[in-house]
Order: structure tokens, then C-alpha cells, then sequence
């Protein structure tokens, strides 16, 4: 492996960079932007399991996003590049997308031009897609009355606080580690192809992805932590808890989903579950309308560039 195929790894960086920023408000939304937690102190901590998940956690992610479609050179810098501009579009307008719509849709643009799509994984990642927010919420529904219960039954009000801020401390670092672990083969994998170690890849991976949240990731929070439903200390440790808990178990088949997908859907499975209606139900439909054009967009793009180069080329 020559230094110059290390400058493949910059627009898998740029796009792990990117996915962190985004999903920011995924992981930290329900705790930072209700004033729960401080996002200074509560970064550090998040950042270290999201790296500690890539390398523990990572592999059967990397494997299926390595294994979508097969692509040349040229291919995998397209698809990083698209994937990141799709982003850095919906950012702009303060929305947080499913990047793993984003990534699959580039992946599935060019790898339509080359007939090389794996489309028996492709159903299955969007399978994923369809069924995360609905687990999410399920979750999220159950744990709330299972919590309820047990809350109800501590009367000293000292005992009852702690244990809701160890909870939330453990959950908050819980879902970072998952995030790792389900998130960092998404924005490398596809470099396998052209053979750098596995773990080295997870290793930028979760890097990029932990620049992403500690650099630019605290315009997302607001979005995801106050726009939907208003959040208690207890619906907060309830909505990280399901989020982490759906996105650690499709972790461990290592189908790639988005944390975009698990968070909302466990925040509206904690509204319905106290009873509290969606604040702005125009958000949703914006967030869930992104997650439609993410691919679309995205698949587009990278077909148009990769027509261009193989035009010029």
C-alpha cells in the first residue's frame, strides 16, 4: 500500500466528518438542548465510546458496507463525494437526514451504471430503513411504562434523581458506542475494496465521526432535542435508551441504520407513551420527507458525476 492510496481516505473522512455533525443531535439532541447535560462535558465522553464502538463494535458493519456494490477507484471517491454534498445540502437547511440513505443511494447510483449492485443487501439495508423508526418507537413505548413502574415505586426524591442521572450518563454513552459501532463502516467500508486493513478503517471512522459531533454538531441537537416533543430528564433517558438499544441490536447483524431513523422514532414512542402530542408535527414531515429525497438525491448525483468522468475519461 503506497502513501498515495492513503489520499482515498480524505472524502471518506470529509464524509465521516459530516455524518458526525448531523447525527450530533441523534445521540446528545434529547439531553444538550433540554439542559440536561453540558454539551462540553458530555462531548468528551461521547466522542471516546464513539471510537471505542468502531473498533470493538464495527466489523460486521464494515463487511456489508463493503459488499453493496463493487467499484473502481474513480467509483469510490464519487460515491464519497456525492454522498457528502447530498449532506451538506439538507445541513444547510438545518435538517437532519439519514446519511445512510445518502451513502446507499451514491453507492446504488453508480453501482447501477456498472450493473454491480448487491441487490439482495440492498433490500435488506432498506428493510432497515422501513422497520428502525417502527422498532424505535416500540421500544421506546414499552421502556417508558417498564421505567414508570419502577420510578413510582422510589420515594426518597434524593435516590430517585441519582439514578436518573446515572441513567441517562449510561445511556448517552451507550448509544454513542452503538452509534460507533453501527456508523464507522458505513463511511470507510468501501475502501476494503482496495485493501487497507479492516480495523485501520474503523479506526478513521470513528475518528471523522467523532470530529464531526465535537466540532459541528451542536446545530443538529437543537433541531432533534426541542422541535419535536418537549423532553423531562426521565422522556429524555427514556428516548437515548431506546435509540442506543435499536441501534446496538441491527448492530450486531451489521445492517447499517440510521441513527436519524432510531431517535425519532423512540422520541414520538415517548410522547405517545405519556400521552403528549408531537409540538410541531411540520417537523416531522420535513425530517421523514429529507429521508425520501436523501437517496433519491444522492443516487442521482453520483450516476451524473460518474457519467461525466467516464465521458471525459
Amino acid at each position: 500500500m503506497n502513501i498515495a492510496a492513503y489520499f482515498l481516505m480524505l472524502p471518506s473522512i470529509f464524509l465521516g466528518v459530516i455524518m458526525g455533525a448531523n447525527d450530533a443531535g441523534n445521540i446528545l439532541g434529547p439531553t444538550i438542548a433540554n439542559g440536561i447535560l453540558k454539551f462540553k462535558k458530555a462531548v468528551y465522553y461521547v466522542t471516546a465510546m464513539i471510537l471505542i464502538g468502531a473498533l470493538v463494535g464495527g466489523i460486521p458493519s464494515l463487511k456489508v458496507a463493503s459488499s453493496l456494490v463493487k467499484v473502481d477507484t474513480a467509483g469510490i471517491v464519487i460515491i464519497n463525494t456525492s454522498a457528502s454534498l447530498i449532506t451538506l445540502f439538507f445541513l444547510r437547511k438545518e435538517l437532519p437526514i439519514s446519511m445512510t440513505q445518502a451513502i446507499v443511494g451514491a453507492n446504488v447510483g453508480v453501482g447501477l451504471l456498472l450493473k454491480e449492485v448487491n441487490t439482495k443487501l440492498l433490500l435488506y439495508v432498506v428493510l432497515g430503513w422501513f422497520s428502525t423508526p417502527v422498532m424505535s418507537f416500540v421500544v421506546a413505548f414499552i421502556t417508558f411504562k417498564f421505567f414508570a413502574l419502577i420510578f413510582r415505586g422510589i420515594r426518597n426524591l434524593r435516590i430517585r434523581d441519582l439514578a436518573l442521572r446515572l441513567l441517562l450518563w449510561f445511556f448517552t454513552l451507550y448509544g454513542a458506542y452503538s452509534y460507533g459501532a453501527n456508523n464507522a463502516g458505513k463511511v470507510t467500508g468501501i475502501l476494503v475494496q482496495s485493501g487497507f486493513n479492516k480495523y485501520l478503517l474503523l479506526l478513521f471512522g470513528g475518528l471523522s465521526l467523532s470530529a464531526g459531533i465535537f466540532f459541528f454538531g451542536k446545530r443538529t441537537i437543537y433541531t432533534i432535542g426541542r422541535s419535536l416533543v418537549a423532553l423531562d430528564d426521565f422522556s429524555a433517558m427514556i428516548s437515548i435508551s431506546a435509540s442506543a438499544m435499536t441501534i446496538w441490536l441491527y448492530s450486531l447483524v451489521g445492517l447499517p441504520i440510521s441513527a436519524a431513523h432510531a431517535i425519532v422514532g423512540s422520541i414520538i414512542g415517548v410522547g405517545y407513551a405519556r400521552g403528549t402530542k408531537i409540538r410541531d408535527a411540520r417537523v416531522v414531515q420535513r425530517i421523514f420527507f429529507s429521508w425520501l429525497q436523501a437517496p433519491l438525491y444522492s443516487g442521482i448525483f453520483s450516476a451524473f458525476l460518474f457519467s461525466i468522468f467516464k465521458l471525459l475519461w
